[in-house]
């Protein structure tokens, strides 16, 4: 497919550094980044303008005069719409960044300015399932109770994703499990669950005290999607093993994997609350896991923690260990 680069006009070269970062802190302005984020969520100029109610042609030449000021192209026009560039890239990041951050201090300033008492603001969380059914409900209740005027956002996802989010600035918080990369962000403690086998009642494993990981590997499993830490592990420990997974179905969520015992489609690996809720109505049964892995620490992670808005703040340490 043809593309062509974002024309823009060159300007002196080889800007020096300083310069350019005086430059751009003169000039560039919060509508502008606006514009530029919705163009790039829409990948369409047109659609851009039509959500920010300007003219197609405005758009245009904003985004054509933050390329002259940046000396450099930002965007690829494609026949279907628009791509960033790698510079571009750096911009989206930095500009969700700093439109975050005025939302934060809008939310923070009006704490100051209203005349309702006690702490307020917004928190974006992600949570894996374990987190999000097993532990938040009690514990946002609790803290909700005590900070009616803060609101969340909370939203499942897996360990992986939770930690993505708050890597890319879409969630102020997340909440995994297991060995995922966190350089360059803050790592809290924040509450400890067991897995356990569940299977269907009158499997050759019901009624057991404990079983290990390699006994597991004899009977057809019930996996879970690939990006699920769970997944990742029981993966890991049966390639160790120099063995196999035997499988009949793969689904999504600890529900589903209850269900799918239930009906007899194999075991699976959930956390120990799941099963205990479900076990009597549902006919099946859990079994202890004898690893030590299967107590799991769940862990909080934050990009900095000295620079979150005071709503953050008070979510973040009412939910550490």
């Amino acid at each position: 497919m043809l593309k062509t680069i974002t024309p823009f006009s060159a300007g002196p070269r080889g800007l020096p550094r300083e310069e350019l970062r005086s430059h751009l802190v003169s000039r560039i302005d919060i509508f502008t980044l606006r514009l530029f984020l919705a163009v790039v969520e829409e990948s369409s100029i047109a659609r851009a303008a039509d959500r920010e109610h300007v003219a197609p042609s405005a758009v245009s030449k904003r985004l054509a005069d933050l390329e002259q000021m940046m000396h450099v192209a930002l965007l690829e026009r494609h026949r279907r719409g628009v791509s960033l560039t790698p510079a571009g890239q750096a911009l989206l990041r930095h500009s969700r960044r700093i439109l975050r951050d005025l939302e934060e201090l809008e939310a923070e300033i009006g704490e100051f300015t209203s005349d309702s008492q006690g702490a307020r603001g917004h928190v974006r969380a992600r949570a894996n399932e374990s987190a999000l059914f097993g532990f938040f409900p009690d514990a946002l209740s609790r803290f909700m109770g005590e900070y009616p005027n803060i609101t969340v956002d909370l939203r499942p996802d897996t360990s992986t994703g939770a930690v993505q989010a708050v890597r890319d600035g879409a969630a102020d918080f997340g909440i995994f499990w297991g060995d995922q990369p966190v350089d360059g962000m803050t790592v809290i403690p924040c509450y400890v669950d067991r897995l356990v086998v569940v299977v269907p009642q009158g499997h050759p494993l019901a009624g057991r005290r404990n079983v290990s990981f390699v006994q597991l590997l004899e009977f057809p499993m019930i996996l879970q999607e690939p990006m699920s830490s769970i997944q990742n592990l029981t993966d890991r420990l049966a390639s160790e093993a120099g063995q196999t997974l035997k499988s009949r179905i793969r689904v999504a969520g600890f529900d589903a994997v209850c269900h799918m015992a239930q009906a007899g489609l194999g075991i699976g690996i959930v956390p120990d609350y799941f099963v205990s809720a479900r076990a009597s109505a549902m006919h099946i049964a859990e079994v202890p896991l004898d690893e030590a892995w299967a107590s799991r620490l769940h862990k909080l992670c934050v990009r900095n923690r000295d620079e979150m808005p005071a709503a953050t703040g008070l979510l973040v340490e009412y939910l550490s260990l």
